[in-house]
């Protein structure tokens, strides 16, 4: 099985949520786990704002990257994704960084998971498996 696992996903696990032991079980059953490149900016951004508006160390911060980005073991070059994703924002009235997901998991016939419901409701009007929230 091919997963596709975003930011939302990886930090869910990183941090302990409520799902984040469901996603590592679904990673464990995983051929390849796969992400597009900008997933390693996503998840340092989404750390950095864990360190301004909480109260996350620098250390916290930065196991916390390290930790989402080996749960990767390929990843994808935006550059092959960008037209597509753009388009598929457009259609889909969503946020292209969240379209690089998406079109990801279809070229590759991946289940994404990803905890941003909006996604998660796109990808499963494409066929796309998901993690049921």
């Amino acid at each position: 099985m091919i997963i596709v696992l975003d930011a939302s996903g990886a930090i869910e696990a990183a941090i302990d949520r409520e799902k984040g032991k469901q996603v590592l079980d679904l990673l464990k059953l995983a051929d390849i786990t796969i992400s597009p490149d900008i997933f390693i900016s996503e998840v340092t951004n989404a750390f950095w704002n864990y360190r301004k508006f909480s109260q996350f160390t620098d250390e916290i911060c930065l196991k916390g990257i390290e930790f989402c980005i080996n749960l990767i073991d390929d990843f994808v070059n935006s550059n092959d994704l960008w037209r597509e994703s753009y388009f598929e924002g457009i259609k889909n009235q969503s946020s292209t960084y969240d379209m690089f997901y998406l079109v990801t998991a279809r070229r590759n016939g991946g289940m994404l998971i990803s905890m941003n419901k909006k996604l998660n409701s796109i990808a499963k009007q494409n066929g796309i498996k998901i993690i049921e929230n």
